[in-house]
C-alpha cells in the first residue's frame, strides 16, 4: 500500500510520505510541529521482539521509521537557561538553547515518548544513547521539569562537564508510560543520535541500534 500524506500549517510543515507494507513503519520526511512521540516502544510477543520508532498523531496516527526522518526544532523555539546550580549541566546561565518544550505550545514541536503498548512484564526498558554527533562544541539534553521554581531531571545529556553526562535513561522507561519532556540543543545545526532499547531492564528483547536525525534552528 502506497500513500502520501501532506499537511500544511501556518508556521511549519509536517510532511509524511509513506510506503507501508503490513505493519512496517511509514517513512516520513520532516516533523517540526505538533504532537509526536520520538521514542515509541512496541513489543511483539509472538516474536519476542521490541521496536523503537516514532509515533505521529496528525494528520494520521501512525508509526514512522526514524530512518529518513528529520525531527526539527524551529528557529523560534528557543529558551534562556535559568541561573542556579540545578541548571548548570544544561549550559551557562543566560545562554540560549533550541528547545522542543515539555508543554504544548502552538506551532512548536511537542515531543515525548510512549510505552503504552509495552506489557508490564517487559518493563522497564533500558534506553541507551550509544553515540551522537552534532555541530562543533554542541550539546544535546532531554530533561523534564517539575516544581516551583522548576528544576530539571535529565534523561539524557551529552555535556561532558563533571557530573553532567547521562547516557542511560535513569531507572529505565516504565511500561505503560506516555509523557513529554524538553528536547534541548545548544547550537543550530544537524544532530545524529543513536539509541538502543532493551526490554526487561536490559535482559530482554532489543531494538538494536536506531539512529535519529534532529535539526535545530
Amino acid at each position: 500500500m502506497h500513500r502520501r500524506i501532506r499537511m500544511l500549517g501556518l508556521a511549519a510543515v509536517l510532511t509524511l510520505a509513506a510506503t507501508v507494507f503490513g505493519s512496517s513503519p511509514a517513512m516520513a520526511a520532516t516533523v517540526e510541529t505538533g504532537h509526536v512521540d520520538v521514542f515509541d516502544l512496541d513489543y511483539d510477543a509472538a516474536n519476542d521482539s521490541l521496536t523503537l520508532d516514532i509515533k505521529t498523531y496528525a494528520p494520521e496516527n501512525d508509526d514512522v521509521s526514524p530512518a529518513g526522518t528529520v525531527i526539527r526544532v524551529a528557529p523560534t523555539s528557543t529558551a534562556t537557561i535559568p541561573g542556579g546550580t540545578a541548571w548548570q549541566c544544561l549550559g551557562a546561565a543566560g545562554s540560549t538553547v533550541y528547545v522542543a518544550p515539555q508543554t504544548l505550545v502552538a506551532d512548536r514541536l511537542y515531543a515525548g515518548w510512549n510505552s503504552t503498548d509495552l506489557p508490564a512484564a517487559q518493563g522497564p526498558v533500558k534506553l541507551e544513547l550509544t553515540g551522537w554527533s552534532g555541530p562543533a562544541g554542541s550539546r544535546f539534553a532531554l530533561y523534564t521539569t517539575a516544581g516551583f521554581p522548576a528544576t530539571p531531571s535529565f534523561k539524557f545529556n551529552t555535556n561532558t562537564a563533571a557530573g553532567c553526562p547521562v547516557t542511560v535513561w535513569p531507572s529505565g522507561v516504565a511500561a505503560g508510560t506516555h509523557a513529554h519532556g524538553n528536547w534541548a540543543f545548544s547550537t543550530a545545526g544537524t544532530y545524529t543520535l543513536t539509541f538502543r532499547a532493551t526490554a526487561r531492564n536490559g535482559a530482554g528483547a532489543s531494538s538494536g541500534l536506531v539512529t535519529y536525525t534532529f535539526q535545530a534552528g
